[in-house]
């Protein structure tokens, strides 16, 4: 060997592996990330300020008028004022409440569809419909077919079928 150790060289560290160190720096991650707090809180501000002149301007809702926006339930005088169970919404009154209107009684409508669907399975007597099937009440479908059984094949397959699907030598 012609090489000659110089003491110099460390057997943990190889110096053709190594990585890019102008890419990324720590320093220039914080001040990223100094500047995009600040800029975040510069835009919270600025929205304070907005909302702050807006809820405080009569400019632009004097007092006692009515916006352009409300709507004609709110302009209705309530039946009786309720206290509104949400602190910043008014009570409903459901007289003017446009259509279409969300479920009132839940409950009540799927007992009367659960009624109707029992109605449909259980009919009082037999009938047919416009389309020639009989509907029977599913408790007399259930003796029937008890009495007569589930539908079967009415023929087993030929025996030139079984003999061709077994395996035969030649």
């Amino acid at each position: 060997m012609d090489t000659e150790y110089t003491g110099n060289h460390d057997p943990l560290r190889n110096p053709q592996v190594d990585y890019e160190r102008a890419d990324l720096s720590a320093r220039g991650i914080l001040l990223f990330l100094i500047g995009l707090f600040v800029a975040g809180f510069f835009i919270e501000l600025v929205l304070w300020g907005m909302f702050h002149f807006l809820a405080r301007s009569e400019a632009l809702f004097p007092a006692g008028t009515q916006s352009p926006m409300m709507s004609a339930q709110h302009r209705a005088a309530p039946e009786r004022e309720a206290r509104s169970i949400m602190q910043n919404t008014p009570s409903v009154n459901l007289s003017v409440f446009p259509q279409p209107r969300l479920q009132a009684n839940d409950a009540g409508e799927m007992q009367n569809y659960l009624g109707s669907e029992q109605t449909l399975l259980d009919p009082p007597q037999p009938f047919t419909d416009p389309s020639g099937s009989v509907h029977i009440p599913i408790s007399l479908a259930m003796k029937l077919i008890e009495e007569r059984g589930l539908p079967t094949r009415p023929n087993a397959p030929p025996p030139e079928i079984n003999m061709q699907t077994e395996a035969r030598a030649p």
